[in-house]
């Protein structure tokens, strides 16, 4: 099996298993009896220990543990330990499963584009064609959960990510034909990094937009059923959410090419706003399908505009830094800083949640109106970049 067969698989079984674990655990949570407030707890930890353990824990393996056996290591973990969530526990217990898993499993996303990276480095891989496979995983898994909660029930969804798991670690048995050698990654810099006040700035409206999905991600699937929408339908509701991401991130370059960072922040606040604000007054059921396709700009655009900004605005050299940041406080903190208030929300009024997270967004526009007076003045703008 070629390196690139194989990383293409993994990438497929992966976000397999995140579609379960991002989308469809609070509704499982919710099945098992465990109460808005304590579902709210349960995603909260494993967000939190999710994001210490990308930005400490990896890159101390990356550096101590050759990647081949890192890769094994993490799988074969990842597979050990979901099925703890089948022993039917207390709120305690799932607590600690939660972190557990949260330290463990999630570390399987940033391994996998590490070795992607590396490979379209080295020239055996081409970056976008094997992460095509892992949108596809995704949308795949999402239609998976969908026919197992309509057929067999909420409470069955877990099983959904306990299969997958053994199929990525039994996936991963296979010896791979040239994998990368590189056995450690570098790090370092943060603290130069967050002294560039530019990208301090977009880091922190992408903590704020993107942790501002916290309700959708918690509660998102159970406010859907609620509605009235089937489980089949509410998978192709989430589907349709991806594939407006998919199309952004496709079409990103030649549309968005000429407008500056601090504008596409901007962009995505509105969206964010509007998104939020809409979800959190009662609509026709059309009206809230088709606030998924803001998906594009609330999540998609926000990663972007992102991007945009290391890449125009953040040395060369801090670049891995940079996106790890992004990943821990953004990706994670940021999202497990808002889920730990969505819950007695939620319980109270599906949109008082939402409306929090139209308030989450507003603080962005102040950012950004500071970015673009750092950027007239010629603030932080790196020597080279690419």
């Amino acid at each position: 099996m070629s390196f690139r067969v194989w990383l293409s698989a993994r990438f497929f079984l992966f976000f397999l298993t995140w579609s379960s674990y991002l989308s469809y655990w609070g509704v499982w949570l919710l099945a098992s009896g465990f109460g808005p407030t304590e579902v709210t707890a349960v995603i909260t930890a494993g967000l939190l220990s999710r994001s210490v353990s990308i930005a400490v824990v990896f890159p101390v393996l990356c550096r101590t543990v050759p990647l081949r056996r890192l890769s094994q290591l993490l799988a074969w973990t990842a597979t050990a330990l979901s099925p703890l969530y089948l022993t039917h526990p207390q709120f305690p217990s799932m607590m600690v499963v939660s972190v557990l898993v949260g330290v463990s499993y999630p570390l399987l996303m940033p391994l996998s584009e590490t070795l992607a990276t590396i490979g379209a480095a080295n020239g055996q891989v081409d970056y976008g064609s094997v992460r095509y496979f892992g949108s596809a995983g995704f949308l795949f898994g999402l239609g998976v959960s969908g026919v197992v909660g309509r057929t067999v029930g909420s409470g069955a969804l877990v099983g959904v990510f306990v299969v997958g798991c053994l199929l990525l670690a039994l996936a991963d048995l296979a010896h791979p034909v040239g994998f990368p050698t590189v056995a450690t990654v570098a790090g370092g810099g943060r603290g130069r990094l967050l002294r560039n006040r530019v990208y301090a700035l977009g880091l922190g409206s992408s903590v704020l937009l993107q942790g501002a999905h916290a309700a959708y991600y918690a509660f998102g699937v159970e406010y859907f059923g609620r509605l009235g929408v089937s489980s089949i339908n509410v998978s192709l509701m989430l589907a349709l959410a991806v594939g407006c991401e998919l199309l952004l991130f496709k079409y990103a370059g030649p549309m968005l090419g000429r407008y500056p960072v601090p504008v596409l922040f901007a962009a995505a606040a509105v969206l964010s706003v509007l998104r939020w604000g809409l979800l959190a007054v009662p609509m026709p059921l059309v009206c809230v399908v088709l606030t998924q396709t803001l998906h594009a700009g609330t999540f998609a655009l926000t990663h972007v505009a992102h991007a945009r900004c290391v890449q125009g605005h953040v040395p060369e050299d801090l670049w891995s830094d940079a996106q790890a940041l992004y990943a821990g406080l953004a990706i994670g903190l940021g999202v497990a800083a808002v889920t730990a208030v969505t819950g007695p929300l939620y319980a109270a009024s599906p949109h008082w949640a939402f409306l929090a997270m139209a308030a989450v967004c507003l603080p962005c526009f102040l950012l950004v109106r500071w970015q673009v007076r750092l950027l007239r003045d010629g603030a932080e703008v790196p020597e080279r970049v690419a």
